[in-house]
């Protein structure tokens, strides 16, 4: 029964299943004539009715379970993408992998959480992130393909599947990275969010889990920006409102010191120190600060100089970490004023250059042979961020 198959061909097996015993009985009382004068008709008759009940049962069961199946199936099925297993999970919604049934191309659907279905903010949050996203064309930028809702009102966007590991499963399985890999992620990174700057969009959540080195178009650790849910609206969508007034959003451990103060509208700027907030943690192993709660987090950004990252490991090149400690400059204007500029910086450093492509497909063959051939995807919106203080902390999830 609970075997998936179909009716007919469960009908067979349990036909045979059924028979078998019969068979068995037959041939026993035929080679055993002393007992088969013993046997009754009724123990034939029986034994017989008993295979009967026991067939009709079961064939009623596999076929009542393969419904249920087929049920389940349909529930599963997305308009024209068929819905696989649960890749993650945030604070907006949840990421799928999924399959075009047509194309059979292997895709991310992103789905708004079913308790925030009937919240309006969060729907017109939800929607802004798609079409945020879809004004943007660059490679190193997530591809949507499709947008639409459900009948019953599921609000869905489909997008690029992107096999490889985020920044923040990099670190978590690996520890700290090297320098020159370092300067050839954040490098495409910032040739993403120049774009996005170019159009007026701040992304305002940079962080290692919306960081994805993916593998694409044959090549190995090409950088992919995600989850634009928290991006400042272009001037023509400020009549929107997705955010209070004087509200925090973000992810602390990365956060801006304005957008940790909430004070006024963060700019680029405030994109540029989250980027340097991630080439510290990816350099060093740890974010910038480090504290028991959320709040002390965000004040240390607020208030405190940061340590330098050649404090906390000797191997940290000084051009680089001079890249870094700019990004990370209290005054926004005291920073670099585009991700160009960072760019610029970064391919100036001595280490750029060394992580080529060869170099990193060795890596991946060598250290995570299946993060590819698997198919796992670190396409997943509000992904959980690393321990503050060491531990597992909600701190870096969307509020």
């Amino acid at each position: 029964m609970f075997v998936p198959n179909t009716c007919r061909r469960a009908a067979v097996a349990l036909g045979l299943l059924a028979v078998a015993p019969l068979l068995v009985l037959m041939w026993d009382l035929l080679r055993y004539p002393e007992e088969a004068r013993l046997a009754t008709r009724s123990l034939v008759v029986g034994a017989g009715m008993m295979l009967a009940l026991g067939y009709a049962i079961s064939a009623y069961g596999t076929h009542i379970v393969h419904s249920l199946r087929l049920e389940a199936h349909e529930a599963r099925q997305l308009d024209q993408y068929r819905l696989r297993n649960l890749l993650g999970a945030g604070g907006m919604g949840e990421v799928y992998l999924a399959e075009h049934q047509l194309l059979k191309r292997p895709c991310a659907i992103k789905l708004i959480r079913p308790g925030k279905a009937d919240d309006p903010r969060a729907l017109a949050r939800f929607e802004l992130e798609v079409r945020a996203t879809a004004t943007l064309s660059h490679w190193n930028t997530v591809e949507i393909y499709d947008y639409g809702h459900t009948e019953d009102g599921t609000f869905y966007y489909v997008m690029e599947y992107l096999p490889g590991l985020s920044l923040a499963e990099l670190l978590e399985r690996f520890g700290r990275l090297p320098a020159e890999r370092v300067i050839h992620l954040l490098a495409q990174t910032c040739e993403a969010l120049a774009e996005a700057h170019g159009i007026g969009l701040v992304h305002r959540d940079l962080k290692p889990g919306n960081i994805s080195a993916a593998y694409r178009g044959g090549l190995y650790d090409v950088a992919k920006l995600l989850d634009f849910g928290l991006v400042k609206p272009l001037a023509a969508d400020e009549s929107l409102q997705l955010t209070l007034e004087g509200s925090i959003t973000g992810s602390p451990l990365y956060m801006a010191p304005e957008q940790a103060m909430g004070e006024g509208e963060a700019d680029a700027r405030a994109d540029i120190y989250s980027l340097g907030a991630v080439a510290y943690h990816l350099l060093c192993g740890v974010p910038p600060f480090r504290r028991d709660k959320a709040l002390q987090v965000l004040m240390a950004h607020a208030r405190d100089e940061v340590r330098p990252p050649s404090l906390e490991c000797d191997d940290i090149p000084p051009d680089l970490e001079r890249v870094v400690m700019k990004c990370l400059e209290k005054r926004p204007e005291d920073r670099y004023q585009s991700a160009s500029e960072v760019r610029e910086a970064l391919l100036r450093c001595a280490a750029a250059g060394k992580w080529t492509r060869t170099k990193a497909a060795q890596w991946w063959q060598q250290s995570d042979p299946l993060a590819v051939a698997s198919q796992r995807s670190s396409v997943l919106a509000g992904a959980r961020d690393l321990p503050v203080g060491g531990r597992q902390s909600a701190v870096g999830s969307r509020q």
